[in-house]
């Protein structure tokens, strides 16, 4: 069923009213972001130190690595991955495995809890009946899951597709053609991977909402998106901006604050990088999480017309 419904404040705006509501909301947003995003750093210096030192680098690579050359720059590397690359592999591999452990149980725990808080808060609002609240942990787990897994697909095509380019380069009389294969693999999967993700990160709404199954909440997420796909559209596309907005200036900063390195002790200049970086942590942390609460609000609104319709 297709259909639209007036609603009594912007869709765009309710995310935000509820986090001004609610600000313990966003706190919990970035102890699960950040407690994930702190295990990866610790893991990603792991496997560094761990390559490190079965990489050894003579006074040659280094001056190559160190040369303006970009060919040079890119055969030195290979030179230097291609015999430690079966431990290459592996260590990215357990890197990856642990990493999506992490990310399962932090984002299980975390945006499940808010999920589950935002979807009842607005329900209370509109005075519309929704599911008994219950835990449902295994729901948001498996959802959680797929999310890990379709990037994995966005991986494997872009290897696939560097691995096809590889090939037709050996015979092809210029670069256009492989550089083409790769480019599209890439943008397949990163549409594929893009239309997937949104629709598994609408599914967690319909578990609390309506206490559906992994599968009917990802089916039902779907025929959510044909339904209002201009207004879902409408807010994802107003966040993606904001937080680009916000990417750009902290950028252009980082750039005045790289330039300004020759008059500034390097430690100075480092803590700025760091301050700058997550001041665009906590903007897009933020936004992420009224763009819930913006899809939340559009979902409870369905509600209501749905209490409607019989009488009307």
């Amino acid at each position: 069923m297709r259909y639209s419904f007036p609603m009594s404040a912007d869709a765009n705006r309710e995310g935000l009213r509820i986090l001004r509501k609610n600000p313990a909301l966003f706190f919990m947003e970035l102890l699960w972001r950040w407690s994930f995003g702190l295990g990866l750093l610790a893991l990603t210096f792991l496997a560094y130190s761990h390559l490190r030192q079965a990489i050894l680098l003579t006074d040659a690579d280094e001056q190559a690595l160190s040369a303006q050359d970009p060919i040079a720059l890119a055969t030195a590397a290979a030179n230097l991955i291609t015999p430690v690359l079966p431990l290459l592999v592996r260590v990215c591999t357990q890197v990856f495995s642990i990493a999506a452990v992490l990310w399962v149980a932090a984002a299980t725990l975390g945006r499940g809890l808010i999920t589950r808080i935002i979807v009842g808060q607005f329900a209370t609002g509109y005075g519309v009946p929704i599911a008994a609240d219950a835990p449902r942990w295994v729901s948001f787990a498996l959802l959680n899951f797929a999310r890990v897994m379709m990037l994995s697909i966005l991986v494997i095509g872009y290897l696939g597709g560097t691995f096809v380019a590889g090939l037709v380069g050996g015979w092809a009389s210029s670069l256009l053609l492989p550089a083409t294969i790769q480019f599209c693999s890439l943008a397949i999967s990163f549409v594929l991977w893009s239309y997937v993700n949104w629709v598994l990160s609408l599914a967690p709404i319909f578990v609390a909402r309506d206490a559906l199954a992994p599968l009917d909440a990802t089916v039902e997420a779907i025929a959510f998106i044909r339904r209002h796909r201009s207004r879902l559209s409408a807010i994802a596309v107003w966040n993606s901006t904001l937080r680009g907005v916000a990417a750009t200036v902290i950028s252009l900063a980082g750039i005045f604050t790289a330039a300004a390195s020759s008059s500034l002790p390097a430690s100075a200049v480092s803590v700025l990088l760091v301050i700058e970086t997550l001041a665009y942590f906590l903007i897009s942390d933020f936004l992420l999480l009224a763009r819930l609460g913006d899809y939340a609000s559009v979902a409870i609104h369905e509600l209501t017309l749905r209490a409607e319709l019989p009488t009307s």
